[in-house]
C-alpha cells in the first residue's frame, strides 16, 4: 500500500550541531586565555612592586600600573571580539589564528639636555684617557720588543759570527788550479771593507797565478774557532785555527800546514762578512 506522506530520518545529523560545538570550544579557549592573562597580570604586579620597593625606578617617571582584574570567570564573547580586544594589562593580544600582535613599548621621557651634555662630556674625556693609555701601552711594548731584539742579537752575535768565519775561511783557502778563478771570485760576496779591496787587488791575482803555475790544489779545514772579542751586536773578532792540505805538480803528496788567524767579522744588512784577516 503506497502513500504520499514521508517519514523524517532520525539518523540525519542536525546541521546546527557543529556550530554549537565550535562555539563551546571557543568559549572554553577564551576562558583559559582569560585565566592565563590574570595570572600574568598578577605576576607582573608583584614584580613591579618589588622593583619599586628596591628603588629601581628612582629618578625615573613612574610607570603606569596595570589595573587589577577582578577574579571570576571571564564573560563570554564572540571569537572576533576576543581576538581583537586588548588584554587587561596592555600585554600583547593574540589573533584568532594564534598569531601574536605587535607589542608597543611604553613611551619613555626624553633625556634632559643638560644631563645629555654632561654624559657626552664624560664619554669624550674617557675616550681621550683610553686613547692616551693605549698609546703609552703600545709605545712601551714596542720599546720592550726593540730592547729584547737587541739583547737577542748581542747574545747570538758570537755564535753567528764564529759560524760565518768558519765558512768564509774554508772557502777562501780551498781551491784547485783548474777552477781557481771561479772559486776565488765566489769569495768576494763574503767579504767587506777593508778585506774586500785587499783580496781583490792583491790576493786573487797572486794566488790564482801561483796555483796555475804550480798546478796546486789546496784543501782547508778549520780545526777550532771561538769568539775572541765581542765589540757589539754587529762586530765580533773570531780566533781561527786553520789546517791546509797542499799538493802541487812537483809535490803530489799533500803536505799539511797550520796557521792561526784573527778575523774581524762584521754584520752587513743582516749577513756576517769578513772585514779583516790577520795571521798570528
Amino acid at each position: 500500500m503506497s502513500t504520499d506522506d514521508t517519514t523524517p530520518d532520525d539518523t540525519t545529523p542536525d546541521a546546527s550541531r557543529p556550530d554549537v560545538r565550535a562555539a563551546r570550544r571557543a568559549q572554553r579557549e577564551a576562558e583559559r586565555a582569560a585565566r592565563a592573562q590574570r595570572k600574568a597580570d598578577a605576576a607582573r604586579e608583584r614584580a613591579m612592586e618589588a622593583a619599586r620597593a628596591g628603588g629601581l625606578f628612582e629618578g625615573m617617571a613612574a610607570m603606569p600600573r596595570g589595573e587589577a582584574t577582578a577574579p571570576g570567570p571571564a564573560p563570554t564573547r564572540s571569537r572576533d571580539a576576543q581576538a581583537m580586544s586588548p588584554s587587561p594589562s596592555g600585554t600583547t593580544p593574540t589573533t584568532g589564528a594564534g598569531k601574536t600582535a605587535p607589542h608597543r613599548a611604553a613611551p619613555t621621557e626624553p633625556m634632559d639636555p643638560a644631563r645629555r651634555r654632561r654624559l657626552m662630556s664624560v664619554l669624550a674625556v674617557a675616550s681621550v684617557i683610553l686613547l692616551v693609555f693605549s698609546g703609552i701601552a703600545v709605545w712601551r711594548y714596542l720599546e720592550a720588543r726593540d730592547a729584547t731584539a737587541v739583547e737577542q742579537q748581542v747574545a747570538s752575535a758570537p755564535t753567528q759570527a764564529t759560524d760565518a768565519a768558519r765558512e768564509i775561511v774554508t772557502q777562501m783557502f780551498t781551491y784547485d788550479h783548474r777552477t781557481v778563478d771561479a772559486e776565488l771570485a765566489a769569495v768576494r760576496e763574503r767579504l767587506t771593507e777593508p778585506a774586500l779591496t785587499e783580496f781583490v787587488d792583491q790576493s786573487m791575482p797572486t794566488v790564482a797565478s801561483a796555483a796555475k803555475q804550480q798546478e796546486a790544489s789546496v784543501y782547508a779545514t778549520v780545526a777550532a774557532a771561538a769568539p775572541q772579542e765581542v765589540v757589539d751586536a754587529d762586530n765580533v773578532t773570531v780566533l781561527v785555527m786553520l789546517n791546509r792540505m797542499v799538493s802541487t805538480k812537483e809535490a803530489p803528496e799533500a803536505a799539511s800546514s797550520a796557521s792561526r788567524l784573527s778575523i774581524q767579522m762584521v754584520r752587513v744588512d743582516g749577513e756576517w762578512k769578513l772585514g779583516e784577516l790577520n795571521a798570528l
